[in-house]
């Protein structure tokens, strides 16, 4: 992978690449198995997110050390719109890596594109984000 997408001398490339696996996994998926895989898309994005929150807000000057502060810090200087959302994202992540229930995994599918929806538009304000 020669391209690299770099913003505010970050380089969210693989968070753009994971973004469109995420997106064609939710697509396609029609099986348990291709649905499991788009789960652990869903994972990958996530820790692919906070982590670019967290080097964002750090550019700031503003250090997170988990998720959750991430996650408020990133509401307050407008990356992302409802952090509170975002604390949901972590209850669903915690989910989908301690335990595996086809309910759960069914249930967790479903709320995929909304996941997507909230990360497109923190992609586009980190895209804007002011460092």
């Amino acid at each position: 992978m020669n391209d690299q997408i770099i913003f505010n001398d970050i380089n969210i490339t693989q968070l753009l690449h994971a973004r469109d696996r995420l997106d064609l996994a939710i697509k396609i998926a029609k099986s348990e198995v291709e649905k499991t895989g788009a789960i652990k898309c869903f994972e990958y994005c996530y820790e692919l997110s906070w982590k670019l929150m967290k080097k964002i807000l750090l550019k700031k000057g503003i250090e997170t050390n988990n998720p959750r502060d991430a996650f408020r810090e990133a509401g307050i200087n407008h990356l992302v719109n409802d952090p509170e959302m975002w604390f949901d994202f972590i209850l669903k992540r915690n989910l989908t890596s301690h335990t595996y229930d086809e309910q759960l995994a069914s249930e967790i599918f479903e709320f995929l594109p909304i996941f997507l929806k909230e990360m497109d538009k923190f992609i586009q304000h980190a895209r804007e984000a002011k460092l």
